[in-house]
């Protein structure tokens, strides 16, 4: 056998989808894909601790009150999420961006108060986006607001 004769053929590639495909392969750069494609498409990516204040911030100031949230993984949450929500959460889970998803409601200490949100973790990383959120108080048309 002449391996001077040996021609391999490749099909005709573009290089951002070779290149993509590599750092897809290799952990540390697939993070760095996941967040910046979790950003374009959910907006800012906060640390849970940033979550925890941007949560309590919704809570008006009451005195002698401590503003905090309550987090459950999406799995166990009892209470009703509206439909508009629960398809942000299967478009994101269907990404493959996130690894955990959690709900978390802003409370005074333990007391659960409403506008529950989604937030998921983008898969190697600790930061997080907001899937959804929606007001558990009705309004007057009987809907429940989801942003």
């Amino acid at each position: 056998m002449n391996t001077a004769s040996l021609d391999v053929e490749t099909a005709p590639v573009d290089m951002a989808e070779r290149l993509l495909a590599i750092r897809l392969r290799l952990p540390g750069q697939a993070v760095m894909e996941r967040v910046d494609m979790a950003r374009a498409a959910h907006g800012p990516l906060y640390t849970m601790g940033l979550i925890r204040e941007r949560v309590a911030e919704t809570l008006p100031f009451r005195l002698g009150y401590v503003r905090s949230m309550v987090v459950e993984p999406i799995e166990e949450y009892r209470e009703g999420i509206p439909d508009e929500a629960l398809l942000k959460y299967d478009d994101a889970q269907r990404s493959g961006l996130f690894s955990k998803f959690w709900i978390v409601t802003p409370t005074y200490y333990l007391e659960r108060q409403i506008d529950p949100w989604i937030v998921g973790e983008v898969a190697g990383s600790k930061l997080c986006a907001v899937i959804a959120s929606w007001d558990n108080g009705v309004d007057v048309h009987g809907a429940t607001q989801v942003h």
